[in-house]
């Protein structure tokens, strides 16, 4: 436990005087129970920081858009917020950070206190170089809207605090040695700072701005406006070595600013940022900032809080409690962050726009819309329709499609799907005011027909398959994952058209949500991966590399039971609800091994259900729709215990800017939105005697559970407004209604409360009818031969899965349709051929089969052969052994379709034949990604022999830079001399640092490398 020595205001710091304010989160010792009167004293910031949570511990306001906290520059998972609990050192403190995210981003506009005037920050290896300091958690402080720590290489006492768009600093100085503050714009958390520009405009007052760009948060400015307290004499540096004047624009400029310690041992800074301007700060500042100390920013700060936080009462629970809900309530109103000036002005899509609405951004909607949206709808509808305003604007009045993730007003594509849409349509369903219906829906819509949007992780979209079949083809990688994921997504922008009178496109979409229907494996349970030929792809459900081929996180699990929008024919496909019971009973049950190694987002195991990856938060509530709803209470009680803690280490895994925390205040009111968009949520069991909510209509709505203990977590039954109530869920407009909603609590489950059909929100229905999926257009052909290589010839076979309809085919790489050559029998192949081939049925037409064959020499071998090994050891991407480099298989421009094979440094293939054959060329594809990091070779050289020790070179081409940034597969052919071998070795030079203009300059470059043909 932190102690609870802590210190606050500079006036007080010496008299070592301890307020309220300043007590450390963990301090409260006894059980305390009753009302809370200031919830914010029960939040603990550092509840997070530690493990896998991510998130900072500084000052920040209810979605704002300063997050003024430590920041450290640190590479590696653990530092994506700027700041990890096992740190003891701090580079400084910036002003924006990303909440709990699985990604580094932002750490913008750095300050730091120090004794002398060298801008050097020195090494980012958490040791104390530079104007580094050391530091004690034991002298660390943080609650909503404040930090302090004492800096002990300086020894300085430094506290931060936060309004909207600015942060204040207030530095104590002890001692009389000199007193410098350190301005580095330079710094940034995953982000590589192009430029930067300093202008001293007078003893007290310096602007500025960096310029950055990062895969996270794109290519972007952020400008700064700052005051002090007091008179300084500044040193502007670029690279770290003094320049004359005032003002500097450069690769790296930063300022020392020197501060007479006979002028008093406090200096107070307030920094108003701006996503668009200088002129964007200074109105920033002039607004928030100008005139304005740090203890009335402070007290600014905490009454916001107070207000925002006492939107949920909790009663009668133990300090533990109340410190992880109220730290969940905390967490769960950071983001969305707010990025428009007081101007209207504010940055999005690669360019400055103005709005008359306040603009919001760092949407991790994939994330974020299961819970923490919902949530918003109840406890703050104002901010909702202000943040869906915001979502809608992009499409509406910048013409841009909706983001899948955005960072700072930059869509880094991260993830899958169009998940926003869920958002989005859920307001519009739940009539939030302030949102433009017929806007909202043309914004969703447009989502759900794009070709062009890919994650830069999960490989491409597979929109061409998803429109054709309802589902992605298995050979897109995380094909299962987007698939239920957009037939959620699909089925909710249904229901908008539906409300809008738009019956087309509501049956349309009501149609697309059903897709998942044929993945469905009656002998497993599981939604499986499926080719557009119609065969189910392979795969080893005891081996985590086979499942993360398929799903997000390698999570089959989850992704089999999220199908939350057509449960009754879930139901149906797994024989009723019994049998859907009992299906979820294995998966919270089994506890077998998978082989290999796990994906870092998937935690917090319940048997195979992982709290740690969202797409699995719904699961315990499922039972709910089979009639016992005794397992959702006993489940959801074990991950509210076991998965939420007081401790810095307390949350399972990445909070995910809110939705972690969105689950648990949910969860613990006792009730949770399993379908985003229904209206309905399911209930559970309350985690507190007693619950309130303050609703912006004037009404409460009030939980309580009778006789609520550690052992009666159980429902024996529930009144709603003194009336008896037999469902296992309720209604959004009855929350919004006001009134009491009433839990009698057990020891035992009553398996007769809510158990049935008519008492779960499917209502009743023939769950035993048996439910048949057919492909809405003819499966695709496909060749059942493996392999694309041939020696000399190939016969290439088609056949499909339909009886009795035409194949028509190309073999030029055009698009094959009714007037392509009509199949009749094998075809001869005697060179490279790009065979392209669809099924026709009537008017309908099957999804493309595409297969390039390729003549080579490493064809038609002895068994056992080509063999391949590489000289590297360390290879993160793919397979060690390197036999992805010629599984005939090649990659795409995604990094993440797990085809390619990667590693820092350089790679060397030894391809061994068997026999001696000769090779005229080798061609190899190099995939050229530089926002991730990737970029393409330097040099290929081809060397030949009997043997590894008589090997000569034999070819080689040394590769041109790309001609701009880009994301795309270079085919690198080599042309081959000298007599045949049996032995090639094809090395493959990696490109070095990263160039100073890209990502992570300095680092080294990845190498991704698949296929290499000889022929």
């Amino acid at each position: 436990m932190r102690k609870s020595t802590a210190l606050t205001l500079a006036a007080l710091l010496l008299a070592g005087v301890a307020l309220p304010w300043s007590v450390s989160p963990a301090a409260p010792a006894k059980a305390e129970v009753g009302a809370v009167s200031d919830p914010s004293a029960y939040v603990d910031p550092f509840i997070g920081t530690g493990q896998n949570g991510h998130v900072f511990p500084g000052a920040t306001t209810p979605f704002g858009m300063v997050q003024l906290s430590p920041s450290n520059d640190r590479d590696g998972w653990n530092w994506t917020s700027g700041y990890h609990y096992s740190d003891s050192v701090i580079k400084g403190f910036a002003h924006t950070h990303i909440s709990g995210a699985g990604l580094s981003a932002l750490g913008d506009i750095l300050l730091m206190p120090a004794r002398q005037g060298d801008t050097r920050a020195g090494i980012s290896d958490g040791t104390v170089t530079g104007y580094r300091s050391a530091f004690s958690h034991a002298r660390e402080v943080a609650k909503p809207g404040y930090y302090r720590v004492h800096l002990e290489t300086p020894d300085v006492e430094a506290e931060l605090t936060a309004s909207p768009r600015a942060g204040f600093h207030r530095y104590h100085f002890n001692g009389t040695a000199p007193q410098f503050i350190i301005l580095d714009p330079t710094h940034g958390v995953g982000d590589h700072t192009l430029e930067t520009s300093i202008e001293i405009l007078s003893d007290r007052e310096v602007r500025g701005w960096k310029h950055a760009v990062s895969q996270s948060s794109g290519d972007r400015k952020v400008y700064f406006h700052a005051r002090f307290s007091r008179p300084f004499t500044a040193q502007v540096t670029a690279a770290d070595k003094p320049v004359t004047g005032k003002a500097a624009t450069g690769p790296a400029i930063k300022a020392a600013l020197a501060f007479d310690p006979a002028g008093g041992a406090d200096v107070e800074v307030a920094v108003a940022i701006s996503h668009t301007s200088l002129e964007g700060a200074s109105a920033n500042f002039q607004a928030e900032a100008a005139g304005k100390g740090f203890d009335a920013a402070l007290a600014e700060a905490k009454a916001l809080w107070r207000e925002r936080l006492g939107r949920i009462a909790i009663d009668d629970v133990p300090a533990v409690k109340k410190r992880i809900f109220y730290t969940a309530a905390y967490h769960a109103s950071i983001a969305p962050s707010l990025i428009s000036d007081v101007t209207g002005d504010y940055y999005a899509g690669g360019q400055v726009r103005h709005s008359r609405i306040p603009q919001y951004s760092n949407y991790s909607s994939w994330d974020t819309y299961r819970a923490l949206h919902p949530l918003l709808t109840i406890i703050d509808t104002r901010k909702t329709g202000e943040m869906v305003a915001s979502m809608v604007s992009r499409h509406a009045d910048a013409g841009m499609l909706l983001p899948a993730w955005e960072a700072v007003g930059h869509d880094n594509r991260v993830m899958i799907g169009y998940a926003i849409t869920s958002p989005i349509a859920d307001a519009v369903l739940k009539d939030i005011p302030g949102i433009d219906k017929q806007a909202a829906y043309q914004a969703i819509r447009a989502s759900a027909f794009d070709l062009t949007k890919h994650s830069n992780v999960y490989d491409g979209n597979g929109m061409a398959g998803y429109l054709a079949y309802g589902f992605v083809p298995a050979d897109v990688a995380s094909s299962v994952s987007k698939t239920t994921e957009q037939n959620y997504q699909d089925w909710v922008i249904g229901q908008v058209a539906a409300k809008l009178g738009k019956a087309e496109d509501a049956a349309l979409f009501a149609a697309r949500a059903t897709g998942y229907r044929l993945l469905f494996d009656q002998k497993t349970g599981y939604l499986l991966p499926r080719l557009a030929d119609g065969r189910f792809a392979p795969l080893d459900t005891n081996r985590w590399d086979s499942l993360n081929r398929h799903y997000v996180s390698g999570n089959i699990w989850a992704y089999s039971t999220y199908t939350p929008q057509d449960m009754q024919a879930a139901i149906r496909l797994h024989g009723g609800r019994q049998g859907y019971a009992q299906f979820l009973d294995r998966i919270f049950t089994d506890e077998t091994p998978v082989e290999g190694e796990q994906h870092v987002d998937i935690s917090g195991f319940v048997g195979k259900y992982g709290h740690g990856d969202e797409p699995g938060h719904h699961m315990p509530y499922l039972y709910n729709l089979t009639g016992q709803p005794w397992k959702t209470q006993q489940y959801v009680n074990r991950v509210l215990r076991e998965m939420y803690a007081d401790r810095p280490d307390g949350i399972v895994n990445n909070e995910d800017l809110g939705q972690m925390s969105a689950w648990y205040l949910f969860s613990a009111l006792g009730f949770y939105p399993v379908t985003p968009g229904d209206l309905t949520y399911q209930l559970g069991a309350p985690y507190q005697p007693r619950a309130s909510i303050r609703l912006e209509n004037g009404k409460r709505f009030t939980v309580i559970a009778d006789n609520l203990s550690d052992r009666n977590i159980y429902v024996q039954s529930v009144r709603l407004n003194g009336k008896p109530y037999p469902n296992s869920f309720i209604h959004h407009e009855q929350i919004m209604a006001g009134g009491e909603l009433r839990f009698a609590m057990g020891p035992q489950p009553n398996p007769a409360f809510a158990a049935k059909p008519e008492q779960t929100s499917l209502g009743a229905f023939d769950d035993k009818q048996p439910l048949v999926a057919a492909p809405p257009v003819p499966w695709a052909p496909y060749d059942p031969a493996d392999g694309a290589y041939f020696a000399d010839a190939r016969s290439v076979e088609l056949t499909s899965l339909n009886q009795g309809l035409q194949i028509r085919y190309t073999l030029d790489g055009s698009q094959p349709g009714p007037q392509s050559t009509l199949y009749q029998g094998p075809i001869r192949l005697t060179g490279d051929s790009d065979l392209k081939a669809v099924v026709l049925g009537g008017a309908k037409q099957s999804a493309v089969f595409e297969k390039r064959y390729f003549r080579t020499i490493t064809a038609g071998l002895a068994a056992g052969y080509p063999r391949i090994r590489l000289d590297q050891d360390k290879v993160p991407y793919g397979k060690a052994d390197g036999s992805m480099l010629i599984d005939q298989v090649q990659g795409t421009q995604f990094y993440g379709d797990k085809k390619w094979t990667g590693r820092t440094g350089d790679i060397t293939a030894n391809i061994d034949l068997g026999t001696a054959k000769q090779a005229k060329t080798v061609t190899l594809g190099a995939l050229d990604d530089p926002m991730n990091g990737i970029m393409l070779p330097r040099r290929v050289e081809v060397w030949a022999g009997g043997d590894a020790s008589s090997l000569t070179l034999r070819g080689a081409v040394d590769v041109p830079p790309a001609p701009a940034i880009r994301q795309q597969v270079e085919r690198v052919q080599v042309p081959v001399s000298g007599a045949a071998a049996p032995l090639y070795q094809i090395r493959i030079f990696s490109h070095g640092d990263m160039p100073p203009t890209l990502s992570a300059p300095g680092r080294p470059a990845w190498l991704f490398v698949d296929e290499i043909i000889l022929q």
